[in-house]
């Protein structure tokens, strides 16, 4: 399973034709489905890696967020936060996080083989993101291996898949730190007249011409050159290493089982927000991308055969256009304050229910993730209670610029059909107890983020990603077919012999041989 964070559908159609190795590969000998796309609201990371490894949607697996507000924690936690666990390091460096798959309420493809297989599969998930390896490692096992990068240069696992590091794991580690990349200067692959549009566009956080040189004022490779590293194609590059490595020294398909290597690639994400779908960082990536593909299937054919793997690849979502690059586009598009739209949604609440009650004034939203607004205890209570107090609120909001719809939550929980394709997004994204008091759409291209750009709405950009199978059992072919990423894990299943029981997504029997 490959996840590419932040590959947009369109990116084959735009820049397709600068790949020569693995995805020109992928493309030409694979089943492409050009017509994927997730059908719920809010998508971003953790709830797209979820899709991917379970076949179900985050009203059932329940990661509707990176994030969410906890209730009975009081508290923001994190969609692999679990205190009872700890980080175990890589290369004798020190890790201060705490993740576990503990609050994922669906088997992921991994889970269903270790259920279903005679001998028990060797599962390597890897990421820069934790929530991204967690959630297509699943349930910890004595034979899978869920490996990421804290954010600070350390590579961890959790306690809650093993005690002590995978000798494995830390000998590539400590042979491969990522200080070896200091002072490497991130170039253009291509000559500058192969790539489409214009270069350092307006609106794009680091504004800077190639060369983006990984270096730090300190000359150090400090965290400043860790967060460049991290925005650039040498992560990619390492996680197509390791991941190598790890196919060699475990022996991954080599033996009388079927095992799981889980990659997601992290880089475009990061790049992305910063510089926009349309630059030539964007491409770059995607270029060096295709080179660490290539190198990563040559692997597999060698040690594996040619004939004994198959792969799915797919996104966890797309990106909006920088709203600056996007009014000749999109006329109207743009940005909120986050504290702006929060004292919003506070004011036209207080309007029409008044102060008072366990709150403060101008404290009725406790915090407002993504699409979701959590609301101060009691506020919706008596919002309810009053009458006509929820329309008037809904009429205020959807009068604010940029804002298009607000769900409450009998709404979204409802079971009642709806030929309305955003209300359907938005069920789809919300789970009781963990969804928000409300929930607001913004318009077409308009995002709470103050530079660069950001993805989590039910629109087209953000909900259309690639999906891709290849080698044994596909068909290649272009198959113009309603298909989502959360068809990747029962295909795969299919094709090893078992069916996955909670799996909302189907078999995409046209690509099967």
């Amino acid at each position: 399973m490959i996840v590419v964070d932040q590959m947009r559908a369109d990116y084959i159609s735009l820049y397709g034709h600068q790949w020569t190795k693995g995805l020109r590969r992928l493309l030409d000998t694979g089943a492409v489905f050009p017509l994927a796309a997730y059908p719920y609201a809010y998508n971003v990371t953790c709830p797209g890696h979820a899709t991917i490894a379970t076949g179900t949607f985050p009203n059932t697996h329940g990661m509707i967020g990176n994030e969410w507000y906890d209730r009975e924690e009081g508290k923001t936690v994190a969609c692999t936060a679990d205190a009872s666990q700890k980080s175990v390091p890589f290369g004798g460096q020190s890790a201060v996080e705490h993740h576990s798959p503990a609050r994922l309420n669906a088997l992921t493809f991994p889970d269903e083989l270790r259920l279903h297989a005679m001998r028990p599969p060797t599962v390597v998930a890897v990421s820069l993101k934790a929530r991204s390896a967690i959630m297509m490692a699943g349930t910890p096992s004595p034979t899978t291996y869920a490996i990421w990068e804290e954010g600070n240069g350390t590579w961890a696992t959790s306690s809650a898949y093993t005690s002590a590091p995978w000798p494995v794991v830390d000998q590539f580690v400590t042979n491969h730190p990522i200080s070896e990349d200091y002072g490497h200067a991130w170039t253009r692959a291509m000559p500058p007249s192969a790539y489409l549009f214009s270069d350092s566009g307006i609106g794009e956080i680091v504004p800077v011409e190639f060369p983006h040189v990984l270096n730090s004022k300190s000359g150090t490779p400090d965290s400043d050159y860790r967060v460049m590293w991290r925005r650039s194609p040498q992560a990619d590059r390492y996680l197509g290493a390791l991941s190598q490595h790890l196919v060699r020294e475990l022996r991954l398909g080599q033996s009388a089982r079927t095992d799981v290597l889980a990659v997601s690639f992290s880089a475009l994400d990061i790049v992305g927000h910063d510089y926009g779908p349309h630059s030539h960082e964007v491409q770059d990536v995607l270029v060096r991308l295709d080179e660490t593909l290539g190198a990563l299937l040559d692997t597999l054919d060698t040690l594996v055969g040619r004939d004994r793997w198959v792969l799915g690849i797919s996104s966890d979502h797309g990106v909006a256009q920088i709203p600056e690059q996007d009014h000749h586009v999109t006329p109207g598009s743009g940005r909120h304050s986050s504290t702006a739209l929060r004292n919003a949604i506070s004011a036209a609440i207080e309007a029409h229910i008044g102060p008072g009650g366990p709150w403060v004034s101008g404290a009725t939203v406790t915090t407002l993730l993504g699409p979701n607004v959590y609301l101060a205890p009691g506020v919706l209570a008596r919002v309810l209670a009053t009458a006509g107090a929820r329309e008037a609120i809904t009429q205020s909001l959807v009068a604010i610029e940029g804002v298009a719809r607000i769900y409450w939550p009998d709404e979204l929980a409802s079971s009642v059909a709806t030929d309305d394709p955003i209300l359907r997004a938005a069920r789809l994204s919300y789970m009781p107890g963990r969804g928000g008091d409300m929930m607001l759409i913004f318009d077409p291209q308009w995002m709470a983020r103050a530079t660069g750009t950001t993805h989590g709405t039910p629109y087209l950009y953000d909900q259309g990603v690639p999906l891709i199978f290849a080698g044994a059992g596909i068909k290649p072919g272009r198959y113009l077919t309603s298909a989502t990423p959360a068809d990747l894990a029962p295909t795969l299943a299919h094709l090893v012999g078992m069916t996955m029981g909670q799996a909302t997504g189907r078999v995409l029997g046209e690509a099967l041989r």
